[in-house]
């Protein structure tokens, strides 16, 4: 604005306007300036230039290269090709779980070996026996080194699935005595990580129930509670002073007080309302029916 009056002096040098004329022009634009000035600054303005900043600052981020994924596609690859060779190993073995084990490992070895020989003989079946005889059915403790563990499972290897299949059908089918007479002892199927977890949740729910009935109603397969049919046994001596693994009677809804009773009459009122807890508790599956069905063998477990 300071440079207008030099400029109309200028001006009407050029133009040769009266000076009236042009003053009145320069007050004018004076006037208009002063107006635009006092304006207050536009918003869009303000906006656009924080757009720019933000445009800017993308752009550096763009440009400097981020960190490697820590998962990359190499690394993914490997884990999915390891967790297959890995399930289908699994495929192939079933768990004797609870046989005592010897002082020595040789020992352990031998009676470990005696024990699978027996429990072929017990299943007198055609294909596990040949498969015994062509030694296609090996065994060993799990995990190799006992370390502080009490008790460790034996591990039955088949040359394949089918076969495997078809020894844990009988041997849930017969009940063999060489696994049946043992209490504790079962046979399944190697389990998954992810399905171990759910057998341990099964194992407490079984537990819960029959406690809470005061006889041995439910037991799990594998990784699935499951309903025995017939009329159930009655809770072996000592049952609800040992619970399973995991087993925290704080946080379980079914045991409310240390002192459970395991009467006849209290089975019979809480049936019903038992049953409108198993929904969730762990996934029942089916057991056919069978008179010696309440039992605990062949691979069913309370």
């Amino acid at each position: 604005m300071a440079t207008l009056p030099a400029a109309a002096t200028t001006t009407r040098a050029k133009t040769g306007q009266p000076p009236d004329a042009v003053d009145k022009v320069i007050d004018l634009l004076t006037t208009l300036h002063a107006k635009i000035d006092a304006l207050p600054k536009c918003e869009c303005n303000t906006l656009r230039q924080e757009i720019i900043e933000l445009k800017r600052h993308v752009t550096q981020s763009i440009a400097t290269p981020s960190a490697p994924p820590v998962d990359n596609t190499y690394s993914v690859v490997k884990r999915a090709l390891t967790d297959a060779t890995t399930y289908a190993e699994k495929a192939c073995r079933a768990v004797w779980v609870g046989l005592p084990e010897c002082p020595s490992p040789t020992d352990t070895a031998a009676a470990d070996q005696k024990k699978v020989e027996e429990l072929c003989k017990d299943l007198d079946d055609v294909v596990i026996s040949k498969a015994l005889a062509d030694g296609h059915i090996t065994h060993h403790r799990h995990p190799e080194v006992k370390g502080d563990r009490k008790k460790r499972i034996m591990k039955i290897k088949f040359n394949d699935p089918k076969t495997r299949d078809h020894f844990l059908s009988l041997v849930r089918s017969s009940h063999p005595p060489t696994v049946t007479k043992q209490a504790g002892n079962f046979v399944r199927r190697d389990l998954c990580p992810f399905e171990l977890e759910m057998e341990r949740k099964a194992r407490i729910d079984a537990f819960n129930l029959n406690c809470k009935l005061g006889g041995l109603h439910y037991g799990i397969r594998d990784e699935k509670l499951i309903k025995f049919s017939g009329t159930p046994r009655s809770l072996p001596a000592g049952y609800e002073t040992r619970p399973p693994r995991g087993f925290n009677p704080l946080n379980n809804a079914l045991n409310g007080s240390s002192s459970l009773d395991t009467s006849q009459n209290q089975s019979n009122n809480n049936f019903n309302a038992t049953n409108s807890v198993l929904s969730a508790l762990s996934p029942i599956q089916p057991k056919p029916n069978s008179a010696a069905a309440s039992t605990l063998n062949g691979g069913v477990q309370a």
